[in-house]
C-alpha cells in the first residue's frame, strides 16, 4: 500500500505556521511573566493616596520591563472594610490599603502612622521585617511595600472654624479609628464613614468636619462643603502593598524581586512626591477660599500626642505583644515616642 505524504511545500508551510504561533505564545508569556489582580481601597479620585499606587505600578512596569502585569479593582468591587479576607483567601492576589480598615482583625501596620517618615530607618531598625512577619503569620500576606503618602500626614477640615476656646467641642467629625484620638482631644465626637460619603454627609449636616490625608480636598471636592483646614498636620499616612502568601510562594524569583524593588524605590520617592502634590493642592485651596486655621502651640502639641498615643493603643488592642515589641523597636530607632 502506498503511503500518501503531504507535498513538501505544504509541510513546510504548516511547520512555519506552527513555529510562528509557538513564538507568539512564547513572546506573550515572556512579556507577562506574572499576571496579578490587585484590590485597592482607593480609586483615582482619592489623591494623593491613589498617587502612591500609581507610582508603585509605574515602578513595577519600569523595573520589570513589562514582565509583571497588575490589574486593579477598586472599592466599588469590594468595600474597603471587607477587603482583607478576599486577598488572604486568594480571591485577589494583591492588596493596596490602609491598615486601619482591618483594625479589628490584626492591623499591626497601622502603628507605622505614628512613626517618623524615614523609609531607610523603618527598614534598618527591623520595623519593616517585623510587620512583614506579622502579616505572613496572621493573614497569609507577604508585605512588598510600605509607602508613606507624604511628610505632611493627616489633617481635619471643618465647615466652621475652631470655637473661641480653640477646639471643636460638641461637633461631629468623620474619621476612621486613625483619627479618634485627635477628634476626641479637640472635644468632638468621631463618626465613622467611608471616604466616599464625606461630601454628602457634610452637605446634609450629618457631620461638621472630617479627618483625611492632608491632600485630597481638591480631588474629592470637599472644598465645596467645608471652608476651613486645621494646621499643623499630624502623623503620616502609610499605605502597604501585600501579596497573598500562597501566590507569592509560587512566583518566579525574578518577579518577586521586581515587586520588592518597586516597593523599596516607591518608599524612597513618595514622601517628596507627596509633598509636591500637597503644595499644589494648598495653592489651589487658597484660590478657592479654604482658610487655614492654626491651632495654638499647646493645642497642636496635645493633638500630636493624642494621635501617637491613640495609634499605639489601637496597635496594642489588636496585636498585643507584637505591638509592644514593635513600639520598643521604633523608640530605639528614634522613630516614635
Amino acid at each position: 500500500m502506498t503511503h500518501l505524504r503531504p507535498p513538501l511545500h505544504r509541510f513546510t508551510s504548516l511547520t512555519r505556521n506552527f513555529i510562528a504561533v509557538a513564538m507568539a505564545v512564547g513572546s506573550s508569556l515572556a512579556l507577562h511573566a506574572a499576571d496579578l489582580r490587585l484590590l485597592s481601597s482607593f480609586n483615582s479620585t482619592q489623591k494623593p493616596t491613589h498617587a502612591v499606587l500609581e507610582r508603585y505600578l509605574a515602578n513595577v512596569k519600569t523595573i520589570g520591563a513589562g514582565s509583571v502585569r497588575i490589574t486593579v479593582a477598586g472599592p466599588e468591587v469590594v468595600p474597603i472594610f471587607e477587603q482583607l479576607q478576599p486577598v488572604s483567601s486568594g480571591t485577589f492576589d494583591m492588596l493596596y490599603t490602609h491598615p486601619v480598615f482591618h483594625a479589628g482583625n490584626g492591623a499591626l501596620a497601622l502603628t507605622v502612622d505614628a512613626m517618623a517618615v524615614d523609609p531607610a530607618a523603618r527598614r534598618s531598625s527591623g520595623v519593616w521585617d517585623a510587620v512583614d512577619a506579622f502579616y505572613q503569620k496572621k493573614h497569609k500576606l507577604k508585605l512588598v511595600a510600605m509607602m508613606s503618602v507624604s511628610n505632611e500626614g493627616y489633617h481635619l477640615f471643618t465647615k466652621q472654624p475652631l470655637s473661641p476656646a480653640g477646639d471643636l467641642a460638641g461637633r461631629k467629625i468623620r474619621g476612621t479609628p486613625t483619627y479618634f484620638g485627635v477628634i476626641e482631644a479637640l472635644g468632638a465626637q468621631p463618626v465613622v464613614l467611608p471616604g466616599s460619603e464625606i461630601y454628602s454627609a457634610l452637605q446634609t449636616g450629618v457631620i461638621d468636619g472630617a479627618g483625611w490625608p492632608a491632600a485630597g480636598m481638591v480631588s474629592m471636592r470637599h472644598y465645596e462643603v467645608a471652608k476651613y483646614r486645621l494646621r499643623p498636620t499630624f502623623g503620616a499616612a502609610t499605605q502597604p502593598v501585600f501579596v497573598n502568601l500562597d501566590r507569592w510562594n509560587k512566583l518566579d524569583a525574578k518577579v518577586k524581586e521586581v515587586l520588592l524593588e518597586a516597593g523599596r524605590k516607591t518608599e524612597l520617592e513618595m514622601p517628596a512626591l507627596g509633598d509636591a502634590i500637597q503644595k499644589e493642592e494648598d495653592a489651589e485651596l487658597d484660590r478657592r477660599g479654604v482658610q487655614i486655621v492654626q491651632m495654638s502651640p499647646a493645642t497642636a502639641t496635645k493633638v500630636r500626642k493624642a494621635f501617637i498615643d491613640s495609634i499605639w493603643k489601637l496597635g496594642a488592642d489588636c496585636c498585643k505583644d507584637e505591638a509592644v515589641a514593635l513600639r520598643a523597636m521604633a523608640v530605639k530607632a528614634g522613630l516614635t515616642q
